[in-house]
């Protein structure tokens, strides 16, 4: 053991979170490990998971949901021994023990099922190993999926409920189209049959699984219709059978029995699927999104944001509109991923649906007739936000100029549409490879030795409009900025989005989100946006399948 390892390891004691937590810190400040050190690190942060009282989220409880991410990023190494570990532990501590592995960035599942062959005759061990393959959420797991299926037959109730359940936890986490037709059939013919087990927890699983592949739409009409019969029985509202005699059947049965049910087609005015209607990749991990949202496009303004919801247990992130159509009902958005939740959103698929979308949200952009040049600026992501206010400065019979900027010519986004709405686009790229070379202040600053500006906007990362702000204060120009502020409800009611502008405390999605550049308080801005900044990349990294 390396010295460095040994002195996180002696300083780890398990009856007090707080020396964990340090370990932890100082563990995940690490580079350049080798294997030798990664498997005494995962020797040392797996014993968590017996340390601590599993009835609820306890302190030391949050320090093994830490560990968990912790040890899948230590790649392909730590995972031999994470298996090991797997097949002895007890249920509670093979659930952190399984997540650690399905987080792994490795292929995983090769490995597991191995594992699987090697200790079929041991239930327990069968059991650890199923409810691992529930926590994936990448299509390698596939291959387990006929495994899972025999063991929804076993002998063992336990491995036949914890069967059920893994493939209903797969149904929800996988797209439909991930699965061939005929292992969707094979699935549904494997836990139909179940609904008539002798054990309770089996049928109640069975139940459950059946309701989530009608909720991600993986079964047929007649599969349906075939389930709503079933679950009718299980609650005895057909007039026929007698109601199950266990409330966890009967349970899950009402809970899942509307998505079954057919309702007569009524006409909804207020009804949006916020369906993804096209997706287009604009640079590497950045998409362009058409969205149909028909209420929110029909009231939407240029300036004016969304908070989007990709799924139901994703959180809720403030994004700008780049376009949108009242005509078609729809809206476009552009996502760079860059957190957990851009990574959700841009690993959704065209078809499908966000789970929620809040808008309108903030004020229009301020716009008016000006006498002389107008300059939107657009960085990175922010080149799409600024469209629509060119579009309406131009409307209103304004000069407008647009300059865009980026690292390098493959960074540069939606020049063709900014093109469309401005008189005229600088470009500028870090590295000189299209455009200008340097920044977009570069540029500006050379705009206004020809020009005279009445109007700058300018939206992208906050070091940027700080220095457009900075830029143009000596001029007195007229300068608003975007603030990409962190926020929760989008309404003002939480104060999570605060700024100081000209020394008064303002809400980003409340009183924005454009602010006037030359008295917005960017130091402590830029402060506050670094506040979460470890919980994102401990978040990010624990969905990087």
């Amino acid at each position: 053991m390396t010295e460095r390892i040994e002195h996180i390891i002696k300083h780890i004691h398990f009856d007090n979170e707080v020396e964990v937590e340090k370990a932890l810190n100082h563990a995940e400040e690490l580079t350049h490990l080798t294997p030798e050190e990664k498997n005494d690190l995962a020797l040392a942060f797996s014993i968590i998971f017996y340390h601590h009282d599993h009835s609820g989220i306890t302190g030391m409880g949050k320090m093994a949901i830490r560990a968990e991410y912790f040890l899948a990023s230590l790649g392909c190494e730590v995972v031999p021994y994470l298996i090991n570990e797997l097949i002895n532990a007890d249920s509670e501590s093979a659930a952190y023990l399984g997540r650690a592995i399905a987080l792994n960035t490795c292929n995983t599942v090769k490995k597991v099922l191995e594992a699987w062959n090697e200790n079929w005759e041991d239930d327990f061990a069968t059991i650890n190993i199923i409810q691992t393959f529930s926590y994936y959420k990448s299509s390698q797991v596939l291959k387990a999926i006929p495994q899972i299926i025999v063991a929804s037959k076993s002998s063992n109730f336990q491995v036949r409920s914890i069967g059920l359940y893994a493939l209903g936890k797969l149904s929800l986490r996988l797209s439909p189209d991930d699965f061939s037709e005929q292992v969707k059939l094979s699935m549904f013919d494997a836990i139909f049959e179940r609904l008539s087990d002798q054990k309770p927890l089996v049928r109640k699983n069975a139940a459950r699984a059946l309701g989530k592949m009608q909720k991600k739409k993986f079964l047929s009409d007649s599969q349906r219709e075939k389930t709503l019969i079933a679950f009718k029985a299980i609650l005895g509202t057909d007039n026929e059978h007698k109601w199950d005699r266990a409330f966890i059947v009967r349970h899950e049965a009402s809970y899942f029995l509307p998505l079954f049910e057919i309702k007569p087609q009524l006409s909804h005015r207020y009804r949006q699927t916020f369906k993804i209607l096209s997706k287009k990749e604009l640079c590497d991990k950045t998409f362009h999104y058409v969205i149909e949202a028909p209420l929110i496009s029909r009231k939407l303004q240029a300036g004016q944001f969304i908070i989007v919801r990709p799924h139901k247990l994703s959180e809720r992130i403030p994004l700008s509109v780049c376009g949108w159509d009242k005509k078609k009902g729809t809206l476009e958005i552009i996502v760079n991923t860059v957190g957990k939740t851009s990574r959700e959103i841009n690993e959704l698929k065209k078809g499908e649906a966000f789970v929620d979308i809040v808008g309108p949200l903030g004020k229009r952009s301020h716009v008016q007739y000006y006498p002389r040049t107008c300059v939107v600026i657009g960085g990175g992501y922010g080149t799409g936000a600024i469209i629509p206010t060119a579009k309406d400065l131009k409307n209103l019979g304004n000069k407008v100029i647009g300059i865009i900027g980026a690292r390098n010519k493959d960074l540069l986004l939606m020049k063709n549409e900014l093109s469309q709405v401005c008189d005229e686009v600088i470009i500028t790229t870090n590295d000189g490879s299209q455009g200008v070379q340097g920044f977009v202040t570069d540029a500006l600053d050379l705009l206004m030795l020809k020009e005279e500006v009445s109007f700058v906007l300018a939206v992208g990362p906050v070091p940027m409009m700080k220095a457009v702000s900075d830029l143009t204060r000596s001029k007195g120009i007229e300068t608003f900025v975007s603030l990409n502020a962190t926020m929760v409800d989008g309404t003002g009611m939480c104060g999570a989005c605060r700024v100081s502008v000209a020394g008064k405390t303002k809400f980003a999605c409340f009183h924005g989100p454009d602010f006037n550049g030359h008295d917005v308080d960017f130091n402590q801005l830029m402060k506050r946006q670094k506040m979460f900044a470890k919980e994102e990349k401990r978040a990010l990294n624990g969905v990087a399948l």
